[in-house]
């Protein structure tokens, strides 16, 4: 997909590509890339750390993460 006049740095044309590390844009004139996010893994991370609340702390004080 080509994403007109988008390019923060030199006003070019983006296009979307894909490589082993995930989704990204690619400026066709200067080059730039710009990383996608995944709605995935992004709604993934929410979700897990959510339920994670550290109520009891009693005896921790002190400990390395």
């Amino acid at each position: 997909m080509v994403f007109y006049r988008s390019c923060p740095k030199c006003r070019g044309d983006m296009h979307t590509r894909q490589d082993f590390y995930g989704d990204f844009k690619e400026c066709l004139q200067c080059g730039l890339l710009q990383d996608l996010e995944e709605k995935t893994s992004v709604e993934m991370v929410g979700s897990s750390t959510a339920g994670k609340t550290s109520g009891n702390t009693r005896g921790r004080k002190g400990e390395a993460a």
